[in-house]
């Protein structure tokens, strides 16, 4: 006669998966490398008896064990010798192992629904992909010189939706190795509306800085290009390991400081500049025009205020040996 089940002891994989339960018959559970251990683990950061499971009326305890490393629950360190209380679902880690307890009627959450991709979510990709070719499409007939064969519009419209299919195809496989799961079409969404973002934002950001004089927005364009490549990043990395989000935020953020930074800084040392462009490089059409009109007299005055700064970088530049980002 086979004993109750009163729970489970879970080892996670790297993703938070279940690599491997352990059905709780009997308390004590005893945890560790030693073969007489209930839990054994292949762990050599873990001690022989590492940690214990026991059953009080206060409810499940986890004592740390004698031990050099201890072990870590919620964020905080247990040493060895250290008791604290439980309860089903709560997640530890010893060594390199996470474990997670499971207990016999515990309240589960509610069941999730199976995603399946959608007809609509399907109409939604194929007017992504047909507006991003029509874009480029565009892109290259106002590029393009009148009489310039058309095979040329052929080559960009097979180019774009091979790239993005390959650069999808090469993520997709990192899903499957990871969560056995071949997600091409999540990364395809979340790679074409990055795409798109940034297309329609290189279109928009000039516009709105000539419509109400925002000569900065421009400037902006290459830190928001920054930003968008690591949202990029960040969303595929987040859905080969979901169970990371939180690190890869905190990762991406800073990668995005700091990056942002050094770009700053060495853009400034190199031109004496912060950004490239000083000035906007294409005019919209009059009508969009919201900023306050500026008088003839108001634009010479404003520039003749540029007159002093210009004449002495021209002397500075005709001293010998002057560099651009020479100390005054």
């Amino acid at each position: 006669m086979t004993s109750a089940r009163l729970g489970l002891v879970e080892l996670l994989d790297r993703d938070g998966g279940v690599a491997h339960r352990v059905p709780i018959t009997q308390w004590p559970v005893t945890i560790g490398r030693a073969i007489d251990c209930d839990v054994l683990l292949d762990d050599p950061h873990a001690a022989a008896h590492h940690a214990t499971l026991r059953a009080t009326e206060a409810g499940i305890e986890l004592v740390a064990g004698d031990s050099a490393n201890g072990l870590r629950l919620q964020g905080r360190s247990l040493a060895g010798g250290a008791t604290t209380r439980i309860g089903g679902g709560a997640e530890w880690q010893i060594g390199r192992t996470r474990l997670r307890l499971r207990l016999a009627g515990e309240t589960l959450a509610a069941e999730l629904p199976l995603s399946s991709p959608s007809p609509v979510s399907g109409r939604w990709l194929a007017a992504g992909l047909t507006l991003l070719l029509v874009w480029v499409l565009c892109d290259h007939w106002l590029e393009s010189d009148p009489g310039d064969p058309v095979s040329g519009y052929l080559s960009v419209l097979l180019s774009v939706p091979l790239a993005l299919g390959i650069w999808c195809f090469l993520w997709a496989l990192g899903s499957k190795l990871f969560t056995r799961h071949f997600d091409f079409l999540a990364h395809l969404r979340w790679a074409l509306g990055l795409l798109l973002a940034g297309l329609v934002l290189d279109a928009v950001l000039p516009l709105l800085a000539f419509a109400l004089s925002w000569e900065w927005l421009p400037r902006a364009g290459e830190l928001l290009a920054l930003a968008l490549g690591c949202v990029l990043l960040y969303g595929h990395l987040a859905l080969i390991v979901p169970g990371r989000r939180r690190l890869l935020m905190v990762g991406f953020t800073t990668l995005l400081v700091v990056g942002a930074g050094l770009k700053l800084a060495l853009h400034h040392q190199r031109t004496d500049r912060w950004f490239t462009p000083l000035y906007l490089s294409s005019l919209g059409p009059p009508a969009t025009r919201l900023a306050p009109t500026v008088t003839p007299q108001q634009f010479v005055d404003e520039a003749r205020k540029l007159r002093d700064p210009l004449e002495k970088r021209a002397r500075e530049a005709e001293a010998p040996g002057w560099l651009p980002w020479d100390e005054e």
